[in-house]
């Protein structure tokens, strides 16, 4: 795919977005009004211990992590390397997801396959007289394919996902698309901004009821305040909620060429009205040794409990080995057009 032609359904998509946006968004779309109102909610967070620990924030991040957010910053990665990453969450009530993500340069830019997984467990049902039946069956997954390139003002990406949803002896599917631009300010090499939109596709219908996808609509702020030290901003505008801020940062501690030790802590004010400062608060590590590299979130939401995540990522590069810089900002000079 040429870039002429991937630009080609960037700007289709984006189109045709007016045409039938009426059938895809729940009534009184972002507001608080359509809260509850959307399907398939595993897709709402990144699949992403690091973005988790910001908060679900980071949405102009130059990394692996970005497959699951905006595919665009992605596109860093050089033709011959590769990076692989799994994850684990342990969510509330019984409930977790796995995420995987595969990701190869190539000669015009960057290609993605990855997969979610979330299961229930504990679902039991129950007959007219409140007898326990036995348990059932639940879960959501995702295939995902992207791909992801270099232009003269910055990157561009785009995902595609096939969704399927059952719940007991009920099931559904869908499609959906991510879209992304991420551009660097060409006056201040350490500020980048991101514009994004996630989950854009069809209804879905789980028996007789039809519900409209968790669209989302993002804008972000990267600002490499010091050297070690990066602050985010992100404002994200969902179809089943009012819109709302995330703020965070990410402190990196080296301790060699290529590995480093990293803090990052975030606050998202979506929660905030709901479960106060708590339910609004994350923090999470990463540690980076070479090659690899393994993340953990600690995601609270106030009295409802407290969620763990975990993302491990291996990096397969066959030119020498770059410096931690390099790995971090993951930014070398763009192609021209």
């Amino acid at each position: 795919m040429n870039k002429k032609t991937f630009f080609f359904f960037l700007v289709s998509a984006l189109c045709g977005s007016g045409v039938c946006g009426a059938a895809l968004f729940p009534p009184n779309a972002f507001s608080d009004s359509a809260r509850g109102t959307t399907s398939a909610s595993f897709l709402k967070s990144p699949a992403s211990a690091r973005l988790a620990a910001l908060g679900s924030g980071g949405g102009a991040l130059r990394a692996s992590d970005a497959f699951f957010c905006n595919p665009a910053g992605v596109s860093y990665i050089q033709p011959g390397s590769s990076t692989l990453l799994l994850g684990y969450e342990s969510l509330l009530e019984g409930a977790g997801r796995t995420a995987f993500a595969g990701l190869k340069g190539v000669a015009n830019g960057v290609l993605g396959i990855g997969a979610l997984y979330r299961y229930e467990t504990g679902l039991e049902e129950y007959d007219s007289r409140g007898d326990s039946a036995g348990g059932f069956a639940a879960y959501d997954a995702a295939l995902i394919g992207s791909y992801g390139t270099r232009f003269g003002w910055g990157d561009a990406g785009l995902a595609f996902k096939y969704i399927r949803s059952k719940l007991y002896d009920r099931s559904a599917g869908t499609a959906a698309l991510d879209l992304g631009v991420l551009i660097k300010d060409r006056e201040n090499r350490d500020v980048e901004f991101a514009v994004f939109a996630r989950n854009f596709g069809l209804p879905m219908k789980l028996g007789s009821i039809s519900a409209p996808l968790p669209f989302e609509l993002g804008g972000a702020l990267s600002l490499r305040y010091a050297k070690q030290f990066v602050l985010f901003l992100d404002g994200r505008a969902p179809a089943d909620h009012a819109p709302y801020l995330i703020m965070s940062g990410e402190y990196d501690f080296r301790f060699a060429r290529s590995s480093a030790l990293f803090l990052r802590s975030g606050l998202n004010f979506k929660n905030y009205d709901d479960l106060g400062m708590m339910g609004s608060f994350s923090a999470g590590f990463g540690v980076k040794l070479g090659d690899i590299g393994l993340d953990y979130a600690f995601v609270p939401y106030g009295d409802l409990g407290v969620t763990h995540r975990f993302t491990l990522g291996w990096s397969f590069n066959p030119a020498p080995a770059a410096t931690l810089d390099q790995q971090l900002i993951a930014s070398p000079p763009a192609k021209k057009m």
